[in-house]
């Protein structure tokens, strides 16, 4: 019965799109992953204040994050904490014109098997082209997720300053 089905569903599958490229499953299931462990990430450096030198934020309910590893498509959602994604580019130009700011990045966003995710964020100092200011803050922390049923659980966490 269960073999039947998932032939009848593959076939309307491809009739549904025919002439059309069909979905990318694993794209979609990837995406789904990356999206969970980003958003686990941006809590616990922002609502649970885990990042390095949180209260140096110059507006915590309106952080700047860095593009640099993270999927173009991802769309941050954290109630009541507006997180503005930009390039480095974006981020050197504000910091000329506003002055230096701490800023949060992802250093790393990997999966070594299924049921495994491995992050890390830092925090970090944009400075402006004519600033002087040596900061000795910023840091991060490295975060290992294990996969139980639809629930990712965080297993393993370290912590730095710079």
């Amino acid at each position: 019965m269960r073999r039947t089905f998932g032939i009848v569903l593959a076939a309307l599958l491809i009739v549904a799109c025919q002439g059309r490229e069909l979905p990318d499953l694993h794209a979609v299931a990837t995406d789904t992953r990356e999206t969970k462990i980003l958003d686990l990430a941006m809590k616990r450096a922002l609502i649970d204040r885990k990042i390095p030198d949180h209260g140096l934020l110059a507006d915590p309910r309106k952080v700047i994050l860095s593009d640099r590893n993270l999927p173009a498509d991802w769309e941050p959602r954290l109630a009541g904490i507006e997180i503005l994604v930009m390039t480095e580019a974006e981020i050197e130009t504000r910091a000329s014109r506003d002055g230096d700011f701490l800023f949060l990045y992802v250093s790393e966003l990997s999966f070594p098997d299924s049921g495994t995710a491995n992050i890390r964020m830092h925090s970090m100092w944009a400075r402006a082209k004519d600033s002087n200011v040596v900061y000795l803050s910023g840091g991060g922390f490295a975060v290992i997720y294990q996969k139980t049923g639809d629930t990712w659980k965080e297993v393993s966490s370290a912590s730095w300053i710079s």
